[in-house]
């Protein structure tokens, strides 16, 4: 007897919406479009139409739900988002010489929305699409300034956080928030600095963040103060820019 696994049953759902994108249908037709015993398409439909992926049209029939369009939002949300900021952080990597960052927080964790690699010699660990902590990059705490102590705390101690550094994250957090801007100070690499800037969709809603970064070498204390309000006015005409939000 052949073993079910998660990725089969992964696939098998996938099927199914895959069909309901040309309309609506009934189980026993998904079931033999899908080459699926009635059996496992009726738990697997029933699956999604309980966490609202799919929704009934009628007693019988199915068709795809809100979930799916809330996630088909935020899909576009992103995608929107890195077309139109695009030409701002080409500008930000050219005036500034160094790598620049776009991200947003998924699932507690930071994600890379577009990297532009600047002009110096030096090696950045992040990728488009690639994942990082919180607590300990200069996104990820741009992206946390709205954040109250108690959320910081959750999130430092989630993520591994050394508990005898807690009270100097969340001491700098505080003084960050006041500031509009966080710095990453060598905490995710100890070669690389870098400054960065939230960008808000509207009022007290941080939906993404920039960062300036390069080698410590490039990265005096005087020089990442300087690059400050360059990296927040960039962070503020994207705002402006894609959701027409302005800030003070």
């Amino acid at each position: 007897m052949k073993v079910k696994t998660k990725s089969q049953t992964i696939d098998r759902a996938f099927l199914i919406l895959d069909e309901l994108v040309e309309g609506e249908k009934d189980i026993t037709t998904l079931a033999k479009n899908c080459d699926l015993t009635y059996s496992t398409a009726y738990r697997i439909i029933n699956f999604l139409y309980e966490k609202n992926y799919l929704k009934k049209s009628d007693d019988k029939k199915f068709k795809l739900g809100s979930k799916l369009i809330q996630l088909g939002f935020s899909a576009y949300e992103s995608t929107n988002l890195v077309k139109s900021a695009r030409a701002y952080l080409e500008a930000l990597c050219e005036k500034t010489q160094d790598t620049v960052h776009l991200a947003v927080k998924e699932s507690r964790e930071v994600v890379y929305l577009d990297k532009i690699t600047g002009k110096r010699s030096v090696n950045i660990s992040s990728i488009i699409g690639g994942r990082k902590k919180l607590h300990n990059t200069g996104v990820g705490k741009a992206l946390l300034l709205l954040k109250n102590q108690q959320e910081l705390v959750e999130i430092f101690r989630s993520e591994g956080g050394d508990l005898k550094l807690e009270k100097t994250f969340i001491d700098g957090m505080r003084e960050y928030a006041k500031q509009g801007y966080a710095l990453d100070l060598g905490e995710d690499s100890s070669n690389i600095r870098c400054v960065a800037a939230p960008i808000f969709s509207k009022k007290d809603y941080i939906i993404a963040a920039i960062s300036v970064s390069s080698a410590v070498e490039y990265m005096s204390d005087k020089r990442l103060l300087e690059l400050v309000e360059t990296v927040k006015q960039t962070a503020k005409d994207i705002s402006f820019e894609v959701y027409g939000y302005s800030q003070n």
